[in-house]
């Protein structure tokens, strides 16, 4: 499928100050077909930023008295029967439960990379593990399985599904309605097209198969994440203590005096990271023909988005730049 520079796949990048001073830069459509342009309410698959919504779900339920960061993961799917048991909440949240990477667990189970399997298939496969990975507390790895787990135990512990609570507790009270999670199959609202692009600027459809909630699958605008993180600044919804919680990062030694390995300094579905500007939080998102990163200051109060359309997009590069140009306007 050939495409004109006018009428092809691009990106939003959107900063905003809390006192409402903004930038952007838009380009490109969100489906070739229609020819639709780009704007600040189109809606895509943010992928991994979907993360911090599950986190922020589970302060909420610990919020509530529902439940705690030290409970066990036993205690809620006791399916998951590893010879380790003591993996807890604030493991999976830290990434540091020594769980199985998904998609080996989906290989294990003769589920392909490309094919369709929800969080049922993922958990299916787990109770069949025996061991974990390593020790859990005593390394970070990075693990999708660990936030699909979390969106369970949000399920069990609030009666509603996951995608009902995430729209109860957080899109509604801050006026997020763009924002839905979606199953991989049906769509509250239709979301921007993904594409892959081959040689000669032409971009072929592409669509995730996958059906996993809690590590993805949070559909948003970047419109929507502006409000998002000036909750980060007002605490409106959770509070600012929840907030602080949220924002805090792993420590590099654990309560028993061990070293945390391959430690970095990720939060509750966000990673704290420092440049000359400052501190900053920020997480970035890849899946079938989008690619998406969410920066918070707290510092600076401002919140930034970049959201694609065309896998493989350069949306870290592309912040920095729009970072570039709004510090050089406002100063």
């Amino acid at each position: 499928m050939t495409n004109s520079s006018f009428n092809r796949p691009g990106a939003i990048a959107l900063m905003q100050f809390d006192d409402g001073r903004a930038i952007e830069f838009i380009m490109g459509v969100e489906d070739i077909l229609t020819g639709v342009a780009i704007n600040k309410n189109s809606i895509f698959d943010l992928a991994s930023v979907s993360k911090q919504f599950t986190a922020f779900s589970i302060l909420l339920l610990e919020k509530y008295g529902l439940l705690h960061l030290n409970d066990y993961l036993l205690d809620f799917i006791p399916e998951v029967k590893l010879s380790q048991n003591n993996i807890t909440l604030e493991n999976l949240i830290y990434h540091t439960s020594g769980l199985p990477c998904l998609f080996d667990i989906a290989e294990d189970n003769g589920i392909d990379y490309y094919s369709t399997f929800k969080n049922e298939d993922i958990i299916k496969g787990i109770s069949k593990r025996k061991n974990l990975n390593f020790y859990p507390g005593t390394r970070h790895e990075y693990s999708n399985t660990g936030y699909i787990l979390l969106a369970q135990i949000v399920e069990k512990v609030s009666g509603l599904s996951y995608p009902d609570f995430v729209k109860r507790e957080i899109f509604l009270p801050l006026d997020m309605h763009d924002s839905f999670v979606s199953d991989g199959v049906s769509m509250e609202k239709e979301s921007v097209s993904g594409y892959q692009e081959k040689e000669n600027n032409i971009f072929f459809p592409v669509r995730s198969p996958w059906g996993v909630i809690g590590a993805g699958l949070v559909h948003s605008s970047a419109n929507d994440l502006m409000k998002w993180g000036l909750n980060f600044s007002s605490g409106l919804v959770g509070g600012k203590e929840l907030i602080r919680k949220m924002l805090t990062p792993l420590p590099l030694i654990t309560d028993t005096n061990i070293m945390i390995e391959d430690h970095i300094s990720y939060c509750f579905g966000i990673e704290l990271d420092e440049d000359k500007s400052g501190k900053f939080y920020c997480h970035q998102g890849s899946t079938f023909g989008r690619e998406t990163y969410f920066v918070r200051s707290q510092e600076a109060a401002y919140t930034l988005a970049v959201l694609s359309n065309i896998e493989g997009y350069d949306v870290c590069s592309m912040a920095v730049r729009l970072f570039n140009g709004m510090t050089s306007i406002t100063t």
